[in-house]
């Protein structure tokens, strides 16, 4: 399978560019830095996503929702960046298994959608604790630790189609106590 699909890439880059620019809203002054944490934070989380994903024998890749963006952008512009809206786009999951008679049957258990749903808020809980060590308490990590927490915390909510719906699913104690470790990070 190749490394991304015809405009899964272009997806990604508008993603991570209005994404950085929604976190640094209003001033802008933060842009670059915010940047940084975008491609750190937001697309390793998808790209867990796609790997567990195709780990598992599905098409998977990133598409933009341009509704997301959207939202997002007013939403900051409206609170004047209080209130911060991240759902620029997800990883589009095609399963995709021969069955008996060599036929293509699409279908995912709840175990596997919520290892698959998984893999991105633990990439974000990931760096939200590495980068709480006391060797990066400045700027930049900083930064990515809180991010990383918010969007774990975000990511968690259990409102379709957020991960946090689908990992509740499939087991509601792992769940519970996901969404208690990114609420202390990010509180």
């Amino acid at each position: 399978m190749a490394m991304f699909v015809e405009g899964e890439l272009g997806d990604i880059i508008i993603s991570v560019i209005f994404l950085a620019l929604i976190f640094s809203y209003p001033t802008f002054s933060n842009f670059f830095l915010y940047l940084g944490v975008v491609i750190i934070s937001f697309l390793f989380h998808e790209l867990a996503h796609r790997y567990v994903a195709r780990k598992f024998n599905c098409l998977s890749f990133y598409k933009m929702w341009p509704q997301g963006i959207l939202i997002g952008m007013l939403l900051a512009f409206i609170s004047g960046g209080k209130f911060l809206f991240a759902a620029p786009g997800a990883v589009m999951i095609y399963p995709y298994r021969f069955g008996r008679w060599k036929y293509k049957s699409p279908h995912l258990s709840s175990r596997e959608m919520g290892i698959i749903a998984f893999a991105g808020p633990a990439v974000n809980l990931f760096f939200a604790i590495f980068f709480r060590i006391p060797i990066f308490e400045w700027g930049f990590f900083s930064y990515l630790s809180s991010i990383n927490a918010w969007l774990a915390l975000f990511n968690l909510l259990p409102i379709p189609p957020l991960d946090g719906s689908k990992i509740i699913t499939w087991k509601p104690w792992f769940w519970i106590v996901l969404i208690v470790v990114a609420g202390l990070l990010f509180f």
